[in-house]
């Protein structure tokens, strides 16, 4: 029996795509045929969905309500749901925007790719910790300007970080952070001991814990319990020398309170690649704030972004072939 099998959408980062809006290369082609004789492979661009294309395995990027060149849009994800539809892999973690009726229902499944992204951002995380001890910035103005200045830098070494979220990203953020002899401390749904975490806690005692910290990371999914989680009275809370840089969802924070606390130096400044509205509109405060530093959502980016999806997918297109339960399935009502 053929499983058709279409793949649609560039992952958002992807460093090779081709001009047709395809992406897949031929080795992952091959990966992906490999799996089954029985398997037909179609990939279709995100901007060229047919009305019934009748798909039974759907890998794709996009269908989010903020829509991405080269990612499928809301109306063309919608396509794929047909009756013969029976389950979607995403190339992304999060999946808020990507819940139809027959997923709430059961009758498809969606599954997400949990850690694609882990190894990028959790270094991304780190050079924005390194950025701002050790005055990077600075240095290029005084490069720019031919300016012979010594700086007073910091260390990362026995300052201490705060990781909401200990998950994929949380804790190898908190292993290159132990690297530099940090103390982390953080949040996890569950409590419990976590490699290279000195502290873990639930979420309702943050606020107990924000004042100790040097860095402040947001690495936890938008979902019900973290949506504004940090308001005016926690960011109130923090040091005026931490930094604050979330590399999960914009909307953990309150953007009001966020913009107060670096307008007023209630905190020393901020790495931002995830907000609340994306693309950021241009004429929004965070483009001229000297203390923020803007990353358009790409934290993640990196030439193993392929691969890693093409991974995931074939580990689970194997066990979908097989009629065994599959891996990393999303919980709409749950949020991840």
């Amino acid at each position: 029996m053929t499983i058709r099998v279409a793949v649609s959408g560039i992952p958002r980062g992807f460093q090779y795509p081709r001009d047709d809006l395809n992406w897949l290369q031929e080795k992952h082609i091959e990966q992906i045929k490999a799996i089954s004789p029985e398997i037909k492979l179609v990939e279709i661009p995100p901007d060229k969905v047919p009305d019934d294309p009748g798909f039974e395995v759907v890998l794709a990027e996009g269908g989010n309500r903020t829509h991405y060149h080269g990612e499928l849009d809301w109306e063309d994800y919608q396509k794929f749901f047909t009756k013969s539809l029976k389950w979607v892999q995403l190339c992304s973690t999060g999946f808020s925007d990507n819940i139809t009726p027959t997923v709430l229902d059961g009758s498809v499944t969606l599954t997400n790719a949990p850690g694609i992204h882990t190894m990028p951002i959790a270094e991304s995380v780190v050079t924005a910790m390194l950025d701002h001890a050790k005055r990077l910035k600075q240095r290029r103005i005084d490069q720019r300007e031919r300016n012979w200045t010594q700086l007073k830098c910091d260390e990362l070494y026995n300052r201490t970080v705060l990781i909401i979220g200990l998950g994929n990203i949380g804790q190898r953020t908190a292993k290159l952070c132990k690297a530099f002899d940090m103390k982390v401390i953080g949040t996890k749904r569950r409590v419990e001991p976590v490699d290279n975490v000195d502290l873990v806690f639930p979420v309702d005692e943050l606020k107990d814990h924000l004042g100790e910290a040097d860095y402040v990371v947001v690495a936890a999914p938008l979902t019900p319990e973290t949506r504004y989680m940090l308001k005016e009275p926690e960011f109130r809370t923090m040091k005026p020398t931490a930094y604050f840089i979330n590399i999960g969802r914009g909307a953990v924070a309150e953007e009001s309170a966020l913009i107060k606390a670096l307008e007023e130096n209630w905190i020393s400044g901020a790495y931002l690649d995830a907000l609340e509205v994306e693309p950021l509109p241009v004429d929004h405060p965070f483009w001229s704030m000297e203390n923020v530093l803007l990353v358009p959502h790409d934290s993640h980016s990196s030439p193993y972004i392929g691969d890693r999806i093409v991974d995931i997918f074939c580990m689970n297109l194997e066990r979908y072939v097989q009629g065994k339960p599959l891996s990393n399935i999303c919980d709409p009502r749950k949020g991840y």
